[in-house]
């Protein structure tokens, strides 16, 4: 498909490890703003938190094994190829290079989203992408006070309520580490390669 006026998603996280929540925000994202398709993009050296437990090449591989079998997903390197700390806005400015027709839309769940006027650049970032907040489980739809108070108000950001899995990466990396099963949580092919490259048993 040529990227001619293409409606690009961009979903970043450390993806450590990459699950069925962060699939379904995905496909939620490409309902709600009609995209063409969604970027995955491991973050490298994430600004917000610690660092990851699995290595870049683990997470890009889960991430790529996951999202392999849908045509609307991709999947970037493209922050675990740059030094430093993984801002979004440089992220958003790399892919604006690559893709100068496109519209893009940064997907965020409410809760990376409620922290948004802290980030590195947040202006530049509203500037190259319409924003897409996923409502997270646990977290309840955000209210248009908080909307503003988070610096996402007005009609540009894009409201996704729809329903997500609560699952999170960290539940799943402690479970494996106490080895309880985590199937169902993050797609086969994952389970397999935490599995076979013993991730997060340490």
């Amino acid at each position: 498909m040529s990227e001619d006026h293409e409606r690009i998603g961009v979903l970043g996280g450390t993806f450590d490890p990459i699950h069925i929540g962060h699939i379904a925000a995905a496909k939620a994202a490409i309902e709600c703003a009609r995209l063409d398709r969604v970027i995955f993009t491991p973050t490298g050296r994430p600004p917000h938190r610690p660092p990851a437990a699995a290595s870049a090449e683990h997470r890009l591989e889960m991430t790529r094994l996951a999202t392999s079998d849908e045509g609307r997903f991709d999947v970037s390197d493209l922050e675990l190829r740059r030094s430093g700390a993984s801002f979004t806005s440089d992220t958003l400015r790399e892919l604006r290079a690559l893709y100068p027709s496109a519209e893009l839309f940064l997907i965020l769940g409410w809760d990376a989203a409620r922290l948004f006027s802290s980030w590195h650049e947040p202006d530049q970032v509203r500037s190259l992408a319409t924003i897409v907040v996923v409502a997270r489980p646990g977290t309840g739809s955000p209210e248009a006070s908080e909307r503003e108070a988070a610096g996402l108000g007005g009609p540009d950001t894009i409201l996704c309520l729809e329903h997500t899995p609560n699952v999170s990466a960290s539940a799943i990396s402690d479970d494996v580490k106490s080895g309880r099963p985590i199937a169902g949580r993050v797609p086969p092919a994952v389970e397999q390669y935490i599995a076979s490259h013993h991730l997060y048993v340490e």
